[in-house]
């Protein structure tokens, strides 16, 4: 039989402990945007929303909650979300009401018109128009997919660059891409605070309510986009007085 591996960590990527981590981080950091020259212990602290903003929302209020803010990137080209979609528009809204920054995820390997600057560029400013937001920021999707992964530029179309040279070499660094730490724990890196300067990438899908593994974490964000969809669907009809056919039981 094989072995199963006990040191994937499921049980740090929950609400709970997302709000102990941060509180033990507040204790030894101050939260900056990228870009600060600030001087004293801090961190910057990340979010690249890759498919849910649903969950996006429910960790900006637990940042929201403890007095801190952090930059959150939004990405255009995503499986299970349209920026201008009602209900992600509203909550991506509320998001930075919260006070967090919004940047653009960008997807260098999209393809398109124009340069990677200039399609960077465009981007950033479709972004911000749709939010009605400051985006002035831009962080790389999948860099060693697409080759940027050694992007080495403190800029990319006007907009800072998250993984500038600055940054990989000033700070340093925990990523919790793929579901899974890749580098070391976060918790344990916090509570060492052996870096008086540290970049802290997470995706928030990742970060759920109950423990569970990569795999079911996605496939609860999929399915809730699913049921989602269904659900505007089936209340269309009922709004409008219209038969619903094939739907077994019709809504009251």
């Amino acid at each position: 039989m094989a072995r199963v591996r006990t040191d994937w960590h499921f049980a740090d990527f929950t609400e709970s402990a997302y709000r102990q981590v941060l509180t033990a981080a507040l204790d030894r950091y101050t939260f900056e945007p990228f870009g600060t020259t600030a001087d004293v212990p801090h961190v910057l602290w990340r979010h690249d929303v890759d498919y849910s903003p649903h969950r996006a929302l429910a960790l900006a209020r637990i940042e929201a909650d403890l007095g801190v803010r952090a930059t959150y990137f939004v990405f255009l080209h995503s499986d299970l979300y349209n920026v201008l979609e009602p209900a992600v528009h509203a909550r991506l809204r509320e998001i930075a009401a919260l006070g967090h920054w919004i940047g653009l995820h960008f997807d260098a390997g999209f393809g398109g018109d124009g340069s990677l600057a200039e399609r960077a560029a465009w981007e950033g400013r479709v972004l911000a128009e749709a939010l009605r937001v400051p985006v002035g920021v831009v962080s790389l999707h999948n860099p060693s997919v697409s080759g940027t992964e050694d992007l080495d530029a403190e800029e990319l179309g006007g907009l800072r660059h998250a993984g500038a040279r600055s940054v990989r070499d000033g700070y340093g660094y925990v990523s919790d891409s793929n579901g899974y730490w890749r580098f070391q724990r976060l918790r344990d890196v916090v509570a060492a605070g052996a870096h008086e300067r540290l970049h802290v990438l997470t995706h928030p899908e990742w970060w759920q309510r109950e423990a569970m593994s990569p795999r079911d974490r996605i496939l609860r964000c999929i399915a809730g986009r699913g049921r989602a969809s269904e659900a505007a669907y089936d209340d269309l009809l009922a709004t409008h007085q219209r038969v619903n056919v094939g739907l077994s039981e019709p809504r009251p």
